[in-house]
């Protein structure tokens, strides 16, 4: 399925992902204390008739698809109807957070969240629940769930749901569940996009200087893509055990038509993309869970700094649709998650699925210690080694040395609700490199700070971000140029859709403005300003055109992008942008440059 942008792409349009990768939520487990799930009555919330759709949270609702893989920021109960005693509220709401299990601090599984609201549809004393997913209001991919829920009458009695799906009830409207009861559920996937793409000015209107190959694009190239992922995915108990099985299989079809700006050939190219299985551990009323999972799958640490769930994958050459970038699962994924409450720790190994022309044979090995409090505080410590790789830094003496031997200590906090202002943000993220081959000291790291006027028509926010990235000095003998790693998405860690293809995130710092508001329940409206420059001259190790800079000034960039879901099925998003080279790149190339205007509609499907 098509992802949110991945370097060197453009731009990736669509849905995250089949399942999450990084499950380390259980399914009926929430921990005595409950502290992790926010309990809504009417003496927060006004309260809406029970057999109203009114929902307490005014975000931007999602497909639960469209928030596949993304962290989950925080998690709502909201009872519709409540009864006239508080403390028998309390209890109820306990117990249905416990049944449902959901945690903050972990990524999004409709696969997972869906048989977890089966099984708090199945409690004596529920009429009906639903889940609903919103976009967070500060920028960079997270997600809020409200659970809604509504009480049977006092004096109804108590059964048993049927189970349902097309298997069980021969109808095909149950369509894509194919069977579901309170021990197991079977889904089929189909989520697919096509989108039409241009670009005015391609590689700054001097691809000559930036592109290798014999095909050099000038003035506006149009084209389109389309891909389409069916597969299947499921989850069962184990006879009465607190032990489950999980894993899902898919194969993507993609295609593009007519010449991009990479290639002039159609391409149609098919591919196994999820191909996993997993054991889930988790008893109702205990705080610790523990989840275990292999094969190809999406990945993503914490916001996608170093390691994007959009990245795991190459959408290149032959594969085609580069900018809708269907492709994100790595070759192989282990993922291990123990939970105690509000804590997560969390291990990993990665192949990423590289083209075979330029296979690096990279993996990735680490750790991460995180605390969720689903008040709005995040704390994450991780550690980060490469066991094996090809790829090679390059050193001004000529010299190199290869990537296998890195290590990367990750610090990361976000506070929400800062100094007790609601809608008031803020967040940071670090990282050291230092190798085990060669003397090396590489940092990068961002301050983000926001404000969304929560009680305000639109809900107008405003953020600011500076991010820096160090390069290699090359008057001393340890390198210091930062490598971003898997690093991606373009509400997050693409720098620009057009200065992300030319310069990543190294040697390089950069101001980043966020606008946006939401004019109506389905649709919103952002505007980003990206202004960014180098820390050093030398620059080896990018694109061979800026390996040495004649000025520190990279460019400018405004990215407008819209998101109008016409249905939970389906969602229209534009995109536009336009990027202006700064003195480093107009210096690089022998040829005059022009502004780089990108424009792209697509309309992606959700099942």
């Amino acid at each position: 399925m098509s992802r949110f942008g991945s370097v060197p792409m453009a731009f990736g349009l669509g849905v995250m992902g089949w399942i999450s990768t990084t499950p380390a939520l259980a399914l009926p487990t929430v921990d005595a204390e409950f502290s992790e799930t926010i309990l809504l009555t009417e003496e927060t919330q006004p309260l809406p008739d029970f057999l109203s759709t009114i929902d307490p949270n005014v975000g931007l609702r999602i497909p639960s698809r469209f928030g596949e893989g993304v962290p989950l920021e925080q998690v709502y109960v909201y009872i519709r109807n409540s009864t006239s005693n508080p403390d028998q509220d309390a209890v109820l709401q306990e117990q249905i957070a416990e049944t449902f299990g959901l945690r903050v601090g972990a990524t999004f599984s409709t696969l997972f969240a869906d048989q977890s609201l089966h099984q708090v549809q199945q409690l004596p004393f529920v009429q009906a629940a639903e889940y609903r997913l919103y976009e967070s209001s500060r920028p960079g991919q997270a997600v809020i769930l409200a659970l809604l829920v509504t009480l049977k009458p006092e004096d109804a009695e108590a059964t048993v749901p049927p189970p349902t799906g097309i298997l069980a009830s021969g109808n095909f409207q149950d369509f894509p569940t194919l069977y579901q009861d309170d021990r197991a559920l079977v889904k089929f996937v189909l989520n697919g996009g096509l989108g039409v793409f241009s670009d005015t000015n391609p590689w700054f209107g001097a691809a000559d200087g930036f592109v290798a190959g014999p095909y050099r694009p000038t003035g506006t190239v149009a084209w389109g893509e389309a891909y389409l992922e069916p597969g299947l995915a499921g989850i069962t108990q184990l006879g009465e055990s607190p032990a489950y099985l999980y894993g899902a299989a898919s194969y993507t079809l993609s295609g593009t038509l007519q010449p991009d700006i990479f290639r002039t050939d159609n391409r149609f190219y098919g591919a196994v993309e999820d191909l996993y299985g997993g054991v889930l551990l988790a008893e109702p009323g205990r705080p610790l869970s523990f989840n275990l999972s292999a094969g190809r799958q999406i990945f993503q640490l914490n916001q996608g700094f170093l390691f994007s769930q959009f990245s795991g994958s190459a959408n290149a050459l032959e594969r085609g649709a580069s900018y809708s970038n269907p492709r994100t699962a790595y070759d192989m994924t282990v993922l291990a998650n123990l939970r105690w409450g509000d804590f997560r720790l969390q291990g990993f190994f990665l192949e990423p699925d590289e083209l075979p022309i330029a296979d690096s044979g990279t993996q990735y090995l680490g750790t991460s210690l995180a605390y969720h409090n689903n008040q709005g505080l995040e704390a994450v410590l991780s550690y980060i080694t490469v066991p094996q790789s090809n790829r090679a830094y390059l050193l001004p003496n000529g010299d190199r040395f290869t990537r296998d031997g890195l290590q990367v200590i990750n610090p990361r906090l976000r506070q929400s609700t800062l100094f007790g202002v609601p809608g008031l943000w803020a967040e940071g993220e670090y990282a050291y490199q230092f190798s085990a081959q060669q003397a090396m000291a590489a940092q990068g790291g961002s301050l983000w700070l926001g404000y969304t006027a929560e009680e305000i028509s639109w809900r107008p926010s405003l953020s600011y971000r500076f991010a820096g990235f160090s390069g290699d000095n090359p008057n001393t003998a340890t390198y210091e140029r930062f490598d971003p790693l898997q690093a991606g998405g373009l509400s997050d860690w693409l720098q620009g859709i057009s200065l992300g293809k030319i310069y990543p995130n190294s040697n390089s710092f950069s101001h980043r403005i966020t606008l946006s508001a939401q004019p109506s329940p389905d649709l919103s409206i952002s505007l980003d300003y990206y202004y960014r420059f180098a820390n050093q001259l030398n620059n080896l190790g990018g694109n061979p055109a800026l390996a040495n800079l004649g000025s520190r000034y990279i460019g400018q960039e405004f990215l407008l992008t819209s998101r109008y879901f016409l249905s939970q099925n389906f969602m229209l998003q534009g995109v536009g942008s336009v990027a202006f080279p700064g003195s480093a790149i107009r210096q690089a190339v022998s040829q005059d440059t022009s502004p780089w205007i990108t424009l792209q509609l697509s309309l992606f499907m959700f099942f």
